[in-house]
């Protein structure tokens, strides 16, 4: 009988957090960086709104190493439609995805991610990258605090450079650059809220 009491006030405490929005999930729960978002999965590293908006990254690779667009010349095509600002990482994805001879992409690997179940991953733009290196992983130093698993090495982010080369993020030293889009290298899915 008192078991049965302990499970059933911990769940009208659940229910009662959930209805005032106290409960991760929530309408009006405010997430802070690197609280579990609200896929349930991901790592929260970037927050608007006093923390009611932002973006999770998931909690490991989607792949080790996959070339930023492949098939017929996309490698050697410039796709011009993807920025490089936070918030373009979605719009990057399907402009990459879309391209004329696209056959398999870092961009649908992420799509293709369905952690928590949400069907709205991405592949992030290179300021999101970045967004994740300075509120998540970066211990204060430069270096990699290990926060979110990330492998030391560069990561692809849906954002181009320009005909043959991409951007990518470096998880080891927090630097930027562009390399050939048929490099295979890391790939990590965000997604907003």
């Amino acid at each position: 009988m008192k078991k049965e009491r302990i499970i059933i006030s911990g769940l009208l405490i659940a229910v009662l957090l959930l209805a005032i929005g106290c409960a991760p999930g929530s309408p009006g729960f405010e997430y802070a960086i690197g609280d579990t978002g609200p896929s349930g999965v991901g790592i929260v590293f970037y927050i608007t709104d006093g923390g009611l908006h932002g973006m999770e990254v998931a909690p490991s690779d989607q792949s080790t190493s996959q070339v930023w667009i492949e098939g017929g010349s996309t490698q050697t095509t410039e796709n011009g439609n993807t920025g490089t600002s936070i918030g373009t990482g979605l719009a990057n994805s399907n402009a990459i995805i879309t391209q004329s001879g696209h056959t398999g992409s870092a961009a649908q690997v992420c799509r293709d991610y369905d952690g928590g179940g949400y069907d709205d991953w991405f592949l992030p733009s290179i300021d999101e990258l970045e967004a994740i290196w300075n509120n998540l992983v970066d211990d204060g130093t430069g270096s990699n605090s290990g926060a979110g698993d990330f492998a030391g090495t560069y990561y692809w982010s849906s954002s181009e450079g320009d005909i043959s080369n991409a951007w990518g993020h470096s998880f080891g030293t927090g630097t930027q650059s562009y390399g050939p889009k048929d490099y295979g290298t890391r790939v990590r899915a965000v997604r907003a809220f």
